[in-house]
């Protein structure tokens, strides 16, 4: 009877872990600040303290794994090639690509911008090419903006583009904070892995 109250116990805390939500804050102004965190608990990811000796080591080791993964992946492909054919081959990464841009696609839409503001003066020390460079900015940015907008949730937003025919130079200051859901993410990368075990399985089939 303990051991399951213990195992109801650790199963709760897990999903009340994934239901926390994941905030992060990108903040500019002269200089690029970012940060994360989960409730109170905050720590900054750019710009990074100094990287120590012992986690040097680690990066190196972590390194060394992605380059051999990669070798493994090309070996795969390479076995691919002689046991199944090039059509086999061109099948399975045709279905990986699919099954990743729909990963993205769901990752993308467990976002939530709780706020994203931009304050951007387009100056410069001739008159018209502050008018060109205006021009230019604002059919850069309201594009991406609606694209954005029409990609994930944005609860509050404030952008604002001026040109200052007085001053010689620019300026651009702004913020993004954002939040996922854990619980969301991990759906999102199982069914990318369901998708995988399935494309892998099929190939093994045709076979």
């Amino acid at each position: 009877m303990l051991i399951l109250q213990i195992t109801l116990g650790v199963i709760v805390l897990l999903l009340l872990i994934l239901l926390l939500p994941v905030h992060l804050h990108v903040f500019y102004h002269e200089k690029l600040v970012i940060r994360a965190g989960v409730l109170f608990i905050n720590f900054t990811l750019y710009p990074r303290p100094p990287i120590s000796e012992k986690r040097k080591q680690k990066k190196a080791k972590k390194e060394k794994r992605k380059q051999a993964k990669e070798k493994e992946e090309l070996s795969r492909a390479e076995e691919m090639l002689r046991s199944e054919g090039v059509l086999a081959v061109v099948h399975y990464y045709i279905e990986m690509t699919r099954l990743i841009g729909t990963a993205l696609k769901r990752l993308v839409r467990t976002i939530t911008v709780d706020k994203l503001i931009l304050n951007l003066i387009v100056a410069s020390d001739d008159a018209s090419d502050t008018a060109v460079n205006y021009g230019r900015v604002c059919s850069v940015i309201y594009p991406a903006q609606a694209l954005i907008e029409s990609i994930v949730r944005v609860k509050k937003r404030d952008i604002n583009i001026k040109p200052d025919f007085l001053l010689e130079k620019g300026n651009v200051n702004g913020e993004i904070r954002l939040h996922v859901l854990p619980v969301r993410v991990l759906w999102a990368l199982l069914m990318f892995f369901i998708g995988y075990i399935g494309n892998t399985t099929s190939t093994k089939t045709v076979q």
